[in-house]
């Protein structure tokens, strides 16, 4: 069973991955897809957290720990049933930065040699990319500028959070969507779409539930 998943970022909104990882793969090997993909190093520890359709995180999947759930332990099999599964992937947990990622499309009976991504556009979120704060902690440089915007220096991140992101948080994943129904019949190598207009897209086709 080969599972397509998308990914984007609340901080960059042109930036998209559209990655391909059979079931029996760990969340290990989507991490480390992920962050190969993305061009980063080793960074932080990283988590994942399986989300509602609002993206409220339900279960956490974290790199390490004393848990049993860690991701080297854990196939995507295990805990992804569904087209259309949202999670979180946490990179930087002490800014709470974030990607957005979706299974867009399960195809049963495909198989691959090894996980890849399929289709790349824009530019992954700098993994450094960190601001101080009046408090002398690090932000993300997009999480300063909100807070800076809002008069607000000490407002949570813009991120993700337990109850979800606003329905800007959300345009991000609007473009992931987009492309995967577009592009789910290509077989085509990784290619970088210059030309994605994401002003084409019509949000109101999508369900999206305001917060």
């Amino acid at each position: 069973m080969l599972y397509t998943i998308t990914a984007a970022s609340p901080e960059v909104d042109d930036f998209v991955l559209e990655l391909q990882i059979e079931s029996d793969a760990t969340f290990e090997s989507l991490h480390r897809l992920i962050r190969e993909s993305c061009g980063w190093g080793a960074g932080n520890p990283a988590t994942f957290y399986l989300c509602d359709h609002r993206w409220r995180r339900e279960r956490a999947i974290p790199e390490s720990g004393y848990e049993d759930d860690v991701m080297a332990d854990v196939e995507l099999g295990d805990l992804l049933d569904d087209e259309g599964q949202r999670m979180q992937y946490v990179f930087d947990a002490r800014a709470r930065r974030a990607l957005l990622l979706e299974v867009t499309r399960i195809a049963y009976g495909k198989h691959i040699d090894e996980p890849l991504c399929r289709r790349r556009h824009g530019t992954a979120p700098d993994l450094d990319d960190t601001a101080p704060t009046a408090n002398g902690g690090t932000a993300s440089a997009a999480t300063a500028s909100a807070q800076a915007q809002h008069g607000d220096p000490s407002a949570s991140p813009v991120v993700m959070g337990s109850e979800g992101p606003s329905r800007a948080d959300l345009l991000a994943q609007l473009t992931a969507a987009a492309l995967a129904m577009d592009d789910e019949d290509n077989d085509d190598p990784i290619t970088d779409d210059d030309d994605f207009d994401p002003e084409e897209l019509d949000p109101e086709g999508f369900d999206i539930t305001e917060l």
